[in-house]
């Protein structure tokens, strides 16, 4: 197998050749780096991750992956207390306007209609009250990009408030609900420079929380929380001296904890226990960008554990979750993996991988974390598999729910000829078993057939090299290595 890696040239790797890969520039200690080497490494360590009859064992596609009809940019992820997962998405079959879909126990299903907001969006954000309310708040392009927030209705969507809650263009929206469910949002606001306004949707109309644009440095990034008494938080980081935490409390913003220890800090997500500590996950631009948490503990912020990481971390996929008894789940992209997907829970002092370390495909990205009821982890991701860019989500499931065990219809599956040339059988498969043939890039190379007991998956159209064969059914799934060698 070759990797030719050199930039901005064709991948030539296993079967057709992929699009050009640019690889990205690193500044550090005063130089700019091309990444040559360490992309080389990616490619092959991902080629021998995918190959592992394990990978894939414990996350499981929610549904079909990539189930979106077409590309999407932005996806989100929400799960309200039915459990299921619910994501909204720019979707690019619907001229970049907003799409919704939920899984309803077998498939996925669209809310409303696809392509629901009146134009294009950026920055959505979704999130479900305790009714099972989906909401949604985005940067509105066929409002001069200000905020707009949309709830669902019956089986169609409608505009909260007769005006959205920024007056003129906005960003980084974040929504979250207060006591009696009312609906907060907090985004960048154009007409305060784009510092922190936070506003409520009460008696008909969006009500500032406080001074509009009140916060001293402007967003980049904004995150929204309530604790248990209903005192909202925001952390959001702006210019180089890090982020800021603050809550609302006697009708002022307040800082919470030091600046000093939040320095370098670029947040992208906050959570607030059962027991009222908040949480923040950021990337330290001081370290290198890992990924790290903090909480606030005797006055201030202090380290959870040590760096989630110490691979490198794409600085705008961080996504963490909180369960009912306040355990922490933080999600990734590891450059190390190939641009894959990876989920930790700090456990007994530790960060430990929640399953296998880069479970998704490569170049996942636009990662969106959350836990349902019972604290069963699951990732939404714009998928690029096959170079299609659409959504898929994934679930942790633990045990033996998905892995072959011992004896379980899956351990008996055969395959051979193995080396094979032209073609290759399967003997042993469950009923109704769906047969899909990946390459080691993570790409399917061939359609998927389905088959009990016995089927011939024909090979004459491949190159000689490795091949992942994987063999679903009944919510189970068995990964075969497949060698091409004529």
């Amino acid at each position: 197998m070759a990797f030719n890696l050199l930039e901005n040239t064709v991948i030539y790797g296993f079967g057709a050749p992929m699009k050009p890969l640019h690889l990205p520039v690193r500044y550090k200690a005063g130089t700019f780096t091309t990444m040559h080497a360490r992309y080389t490494s990616i490619a092959l360590t991902a080629a021998l991750f995918i190959s592992d009859p394990a990978a894939h064992a414990q996350w499981q596609p929610v549904g079909i992956p990539a189930f979106s009809a077409g590309m999407v940019d932005y996806p989100v992820m929400a799960i309200g207390t039915d459990n299921a997962p619910c994501m909204v998405f720019s979707d690019w079959t619907s001229a970049s306007k907003l799409t919704a879909m939920k899984y309803n126990g077998s498939s996925w299903q669209i809310l409303g209609s696809a392509g629901f907001s009146a134009g294009g969006v950026m920055d959505p954000t979704l999130a479900i009250n305790a009714a099972g309310t989906p909401y949604v708040a985005y940067r509105d392009m066929a409002n001069s990009l200000k905020i707009t927030v949309m709830k669902l209705s019956g089986s169609s969507w409608e505009v909260v408030g007769s005006t959205g809650p920024s007056s003129a263009g906005g960003a980084k929206p974040s929504l979250a609900f207060g006591p009696g469910d009312v609906p907060y949002v907090a985004f960048a606001d154009n007409s305060f420079s784009n510092n922190v306004t936070v506003k409520k949707f009460e008696g008909g109309s969006w009500i500032p929380v406080g001074a509009e644009g009140y916060s001293p440095i402007y967003a980049a990034q904004i995150a929204l929380a309530f604790n248990s008494t209903g005192v909202p938080y925001v952390a959001y980081h702006g210019n180089s001296a890090g982020c800021r935490v603050e809550r609302f409390v006697n009708g002022a913003w307040e800082l919470v904890g030091s600046l000093a220890n939040l320095y370098d800090a670029r947040i992208t997500d906050l959570c607030i226990s059962p027991d009222d500590v908040p949480y923040i996950v950021y990337n330290d631009v001081g370290d290198d960008f890992h990924a790290k948490v903090k909480k606030m503990d005797g006055g201030d912020w202090t380290l959870v554990g040590t760096a989630v990481s110490s691979g490198d971390e794409n600085p705008e996929e961080l996504s963490m979750a909180m369960d009912g008894a306040g355990a922490i789940y933080v999600a990734y992209t590891d450059t190390d993996l190939g641009i894959r997907s990876t989920v930790k829970k700090f456990s007994t002092g530790s960060w430990q991988a929640v399953g296998n370390m880069g479970f998704t495909g490569p170049m996942s990205n636009s990662l969106s974390l959350a836990l349902d009821q019972a604290g069963t982890p699951y990732v939404g991701f714009k998928d690029a598999a096959n170079n299609a860019f659409k959504t898929t989500v994934m679930r942790y499931e633990d045990g033996t729910s998905g892995v072959a065990s011992e004896g379980s219809a899956m351990s008996s599956i055969l395959m051979a000829p193995n080396p094979a040339q032209d073609r290759t059988e399967l003997w042993g498969l469950p009923s109704g078993a769906v047969i899909t043939l990946f390459d080691l890039l993570g790409n399917q190379v061939a359609l998927p057939i389905r088959a009990t007991n016995r089927a011939t998956l024909s090979t004459g159209h491949l190159a000689d090299g490795l091949y992942l064969v994987k063999v679903q059914s009944q919510g189970h799934s068995r990964s075969l290595r497949l060698n091409i060698a004529r």
